[in-house]
């Protein structure tokens, strides 16, 4: 069974292919951009197999193509413009061709290829845009089905579209959907594409750390901040599992935490490593995106529904972290 991972070269979905690949999967990775070396150098030594497709998503031949020629039976759409408020102002159309014209192609080519069992659009907590923070009346944890979402900015209000899209156009052409809202994620193969304008503040602080900088933090926040490597094992749970009782799923660890935590981590690793809160009027150099931190998700649905917990274990998830780190210092070059 053949699985594409759109959005291949980002974030999310190099943990996609790596883990696919751990799996003894057949992976093809659809990109506009390719792999990075680093990755494909470190995906080489892993017992599946993978081949990377140059495409554009907002090209419907391109993905029709793509999944014709590979018999692809399972996907992962998970190409995004994870947008700050520059590119908002500059290039709003470009948030929505690719966040949403994108996942229409995605969908519209799985129709008409035929052969496409489950297809996971791959959206975000910030779908629940102020009612993330309680805004709306929520009163405790962020529920898939309860929470009243009210999303403000661009990239969150194209990411609750495709939610609903992936619902409409999956009951319309009679296909196996599902849609994820991902917790504020941070782990291996983070990096900035050129599409992805908020990189998280545990892998700013890692970055600070490998250079020798020091951290200065604007604030102690509180988020329930998610390991990458963990999402995409949560991701493929649901890829794998037969029947859903849910059409929408949060992944997350479900317990706060902050980067002052990881910092403390981080030093172990880097001895010299310094980290302080800013002092008054002092520009902190790891952004946090917000001043407010946004309600912790709730993932009973997900852990009943396949029976995969994500850890919730900082060490252990640092110990992993800092392998990869260690070992793939080109990555960043």
């Amino acid at each position: 069974m053949t699985t594409l991972v759109i959005g291949g070269s980002g974030f999310v979905g190099l943990n996609l292919v790596e883990t696919g690949l751990r799996r003894s999967d057949r992976i093809i990775a659809f990109d506009k951009i390719p792999l990075p070396n680093e990755a494909e150098r470190a995906f080489s030594s892993l017992p599946g197999e993978l081949s990377s497709v140059q495409g554009d998503i907002t090209n419907l031949d391109n993905v029709l193509r793509t999944i014709k020629d590979n018999n692809i039976e399972r996907i992962f759409h998970g190409a995004a413009v994870t947008a700050g408020q520059k590119r908002e102002q500059e290039e709003p159309e470009i948030v929505f061709s690719v966040n949403v014209m994108g996942l229409i192609n995605s969908l519209k080519a799985s129709k008409l290829a035929g052969n496409v069992r489950r297809i996971i659009n791959i959206s975000s907590g910030s779908a629940y845009g102020d009612g993330g923070f309680g805004d709306t009346g929520w009163d405790g944890v962020l529920d898939e089905y309860g929470t009243r979402e009210d999303p403000v900015t661009l990239y969150a209000i194209s990411k609750f579209a495709s939610e609903r899209i992936t619902r409409r156009l999956g009951s319309l052409m009679n296909l196996n959907v599902c849609n994820v809202r991902l917790s504020a994620i941070f782990g291996p193969w983070e990096y900035d594409t050129g599409l992805r304008d908020t990189l998280s503040a545990p892998m700013q602080a890692s970055l600070l750390a490998l250079s020798g900088s020091t951290a200065i933090l604007s604030r102690k926040e509180s988020r329930d901040w998610t390991y990458s490597r963990n999402v995409a094992e949560a991701l493929y749970a649901i890829m794998d599992q037969g029947k859903l009782t849910h059409d929408l799923y949060n992944i997350t660890s479900g317990i706060p935490w902050s980067v002052e935590e990881w910092c403390k981590c981080l030093t172990k690793t880097f001895p010299d490593f310094k980290y302080r809160f800013a002092y008054t009027d002092e520009q902190a150099n790891v952004d946090l995106f917000g001043e407010r931190d946004r309600v912790t998700m709730s993932s009973q649905k997900l852990t009943i529904d396949t029976g995969y917990e994500l850890s919730k274990n900082i060490p252990e998830i640092y110990k992993d972290f800092e392998d990869w780190m260690l070992s793939s210092r080109g990555f960043w070059k």
